[in-house]
């Protein structure tokens, strides 16, 4: 068995892959501590992987780490003293937590399993990220990965020739501080939202902007593709992450782009400033995309491949693929379903089973549900909760389901905690609140009552294949993304935006197709003797909190908002008012 960890900057995790490579489990910490967020050591992950395996130290080969520490714990530093004195802070912030940092991981592990600490690995980060989107990669060819995110060991953005797993050759690389993920959080961070947190909220936010010339030539001043060293150039003097603890942009960038938002107030659409705010969301969007084309050409130049693995923070942007799938050379675009840090758990165990196994072929992980909970053992714990605050509609599934249906299709929310968690931040189906995808009041009321989230922000829709290709332009190069909800398409006629509540305001979608098999496959499948195809679907939680992991969590979301049905691996349950 191979372990692989992400802890310390961004969300932890741990993975486990076993002998055969094959993602068996997999947690983020926050769902566990039920901390938003949490990048803490992830010891809560690693206990519930041996737990719910029945593990022995014995049973592991390797503990692989998802960076290399020292690198990352220097480089910024290195930075950040060649700006003294305005640095001082984030220097001295930097050494008196060092215990929180990656430097710790040996000491951390240690605590947790005594002698494991003996069988750990570091890989270089960016590596961490490509293996995670080799593991989904449904191709055998020769590939290149793309991988852009805020910041790794000594790079934030790098271009790498995958000629097998066994084979991968960095060839370009942008070094820190120049990034474009910190550049898009900055802007994050401007807009008010908090940073790796709300990075989404301005891709939504964008959708409602016009195209003012005065901004967009402003941003290409703060990020630039330089095609002369062909690399990204940004004017640091409007940044200041690289040598601020507590912030993350200067007071020039409010003298030209104006005050900021105040994170404390609320956004609405009919605020004075939200066409300011949007249009600054929609240049900031539009000049990453941009960049992103660019690099993405810089790396066909290079590799010559046509099918790209994208990972990195960066690749959770899903408003930015439908322009580079668009460029002539991509056949093929594969984005892990977790390409940020937590995902890169996965790829650094799959480094530790190629490691062991040096002539072993591709092997597609594959799977979008491996976080295991016992549901039986949940189900034990709160059975007095469930019988005090909750009624059966159904306790058998099936018919669960056909209830289930008829619930929604009378304009009813519905609550699924099914089976195993989903790897990614997305909610495919088994954490999730779904409704009728067109049904305004049902949407609206599941998007703003339940969630409590911001009317700009859209809801996500899933729905067959078939279904997809009749409302929607699916691209050819981005058909896995679908699956995962990882891209961005646009609705065939614009009639559909007024009469589809699920399609952003300028005709776009983040659309999932359903796998077969799947919980919604099997909702919808119900929902057809009703004339609904499309379902609304969000992460089973209340805006601001980790998404529900165990039946405790969802119970805990029906008590603390207005949800009324939880669909269960038990039954149907309705809320007793």
């Amino acid at each position: 068995m191979y372990i692989g960890i992400s802890a310390y900057n961004h969300q932890s995790a741990a993975a486990i892959i076993n002998e055969e490579g094959k993602l068996i489990n997999y947690y983020r910490e926050e769902q566990l501590t039920r901390i938003k967020g949490d990048n803490s050591f992830p010891k809560n992950s690693l206990k519930k992987l041996f737990e719910i395996n029945s593990l022995r130290l014995k049973d592991i080969k390797n503990v692989i780490f998802y960076e290399k520490p020292l690198s990352a714990y220097l480089h910024p530093l290195k930075i950040a003293s060649e700006n003294l004195p305005e640095s001082l802070n984030l220097i001295s912030h930097q050494l008196k937590n060092f215990k929180k940092s990656s430097l710790y991981c040996f000491i951390d592990l240690a605590k947790t399993f005594p002698g494991l600490e003996k069988k750990l690995l570091y890989i270089d980060h960016h590596l961490s990220h490509t293996l995670s989107a080799l593991a989904y990669a449904n191709s055998n060819k020769k590939l290149c990965s793309v991988v852009a995110d805020g910041f790794g060991d000594r790079s934030t953005t790098s271009i790498s020739y995958v000629n097998s797993p066994n084979e991968i050759k960095e060839l370009w690389s942008c070094d820190y501080p120049y990034s474009l993920g910190l550049f898009y959080s900055a802007i994050t961070d401007f807009l008010g939202f908090a940073i790796n947190e709300g990075e989404y909220k301005v891709m939504g936010l964008a959708s409602y902007g016009k195209k003012d010339i005065s901004i967009f030539k402003i941003m290409n001043k703060l990020i630039y593709w330089d095609n002369d060293i062909k690399n990204i150039k940004m004017d640091l003097t409007f940044f200041e992450y690289h040598k601020n603890i507590f912030n993350s942009f200067s007071n020039r960038l409010e003298d030209i782009l104006g005050e900021s938002r105040n994170p404390l107030e609320n956004l609405l659409i009919d605020d004075n400033n939200f066409k300011r705010y949007a249009n600054i969301a929609l240049a900031a969007q539009d000049v990453l995309t941009s960049i992103l084309k660019k690099l993405f050409v810089h790396a066909y130049n290079l590799t010559g491949a046509n099918d790209f693995l994208f990972s990195g923070g960066v690749a959770l942007n899903s408003s930015s693929l439908k322009s580079i799938a668009a460029l002539p050379f991509i056949k093929n675009i594969y984005i892990p379903p977790s390409p940020g840090d937590t995902g890169a758990a996965i790829g650094a165990a799959y480094y530790g089973y190629l490691r062991n196994n040096q002539n072993s072929p591709h092997i597609r992980i594959a799977n979008l549900y491996p976080c295991q909970f016992n549901s039986k053992n949940q189900f034990k714990k709160t059975i007095k909760i469930v019988s005090e605050k909750f009624e059966y509609l159904s306790k058998d599934i099936d018919n669960s389901y056909e209830i289930a249906s008829e619930l929604i299709k009378n304009g009813n929310t519905i609550g699924t905690l099914i089976s195993n968690g989903e790897t990614g931040p997305r909610a495919l189906g088994n954490r999730s609140l779904i409704c009728d995808g067109k049904n305004f009041e049902a949407v609206n009321f599941l998007n703003t009552v339940i969630k409590n989230r911001s009317p700009f922000r859209p809801t996500a829709p899933a729905m067959h294949e078939e279904t997809a290709k009749k409302y929607f332009n699916l691209n050819k190069a981005l058909y896995n993304c679908y699956f995962s909800m990882n891209a961005t398409t646009f609705c065939k006629s614009k009639e559909l935006i007024k009469t589809f509540p699920i399609i952003h305001v300028d005709g776009s979608a983040r659309l999932q197709i359903v796998e077969k098999g799947s919980t919604l496959d099997k909702i919808l499948i119900n929902l057809k003797k009703y004339n609904i195809e499309i379902l609304a679907n969000s992460s089973l939680n209340i805006s601001g909190d980790p998404t529900c992991f165990d039946l405790i969590d969802g119970l805990m979301v029906c008590e603390l908002s207005p949800l009324k049905y939880l669909l269960t691996d038990y039954g149907l349950l309705k809320k007793i008012n």
